[in-house]
């Protein structure tokens, strides 16, 4: 696998499945998505890739904190064997500007030549988060990829997310954060 650090370094020019969301934690729900990806990489021999948008650089602007589950690197350790990409892409105000329209166009068509998208109901892009998976479909027919969405993955009722686990981190309920991510959480 290799790690990308921003858009403008992917070279590859073969179709690809492409999941996208900041991928905090790597947790059973991510898992869903990255499954997904596997599928479709080894049924259509397409590249895989895990595509993070890092808020790092935007929260600092705002001079807000953010904890995270997984540095990138270690995201990327966990991705080792499994997709050919991930792409670390800094959310910075290039990307926090582009309009929803002009990142399918430039980023997941020309860029990542996606034929596959991979999404959760709750994934929203560009700018003011005008895009969603709905967009996404009314572009399929024009650009030639399909979109998987995903339901979100829940634990008793409530859905898994990366705030659920770090709340039940804070909460000292680390056995049961453990269990949604997936793996023993160690920091």
């Amino acid at each position: 696998m290799k790690y990308v650090k921003g858009i403008e370094t992917y070279q590859e020019t073969r179709p690809s499945a492409i999941t996208l969301g900041k991928f905090d934690g790597l947790h059973l729900g991510h898992q869903l998505l990255i499954s997904r990806v596997e599928e479709h990489q080894e049924q259509d021999g397409v590249v895989g890739i895990v595509f993070a948008f890092d808020m790092r650089p935007m929260l600092e602007k705002l001079n807000r904190p953010y904890q995270m589950l997984l540095t990138n690197e270690e995201k990327a350790a966990r991705l080792e064997g499994r997709v050919d990409y991930f792409i670390d892409c800094p959310f910075d105000e290039q990307i926090a500007s582009m309009e929803a329209e002009e990142f399918i166009e430039k980023v997941l068509v020309k860029k990542f030549h996606a034929k596959h998208i991979v999404v959760g109901t709750d994934f929203r892009f560009g700018h003011e988060k005008r895009g969603d998976y709905h967009m996404l479909q009314d572009y399929c027919e024009k650009y030639g990829f399909e979109v998987d969405v995903i339901e979100k993955k829940r634990h008793e009722g409530r859905e898994i997310s990366s705030t659920y686990i770090k709340e039940l981190l804070a909460e000292g309920k680390k056995d049961l954060a453990d269990e949604l991510l997936g793996y023993e959480y160690i920091k």
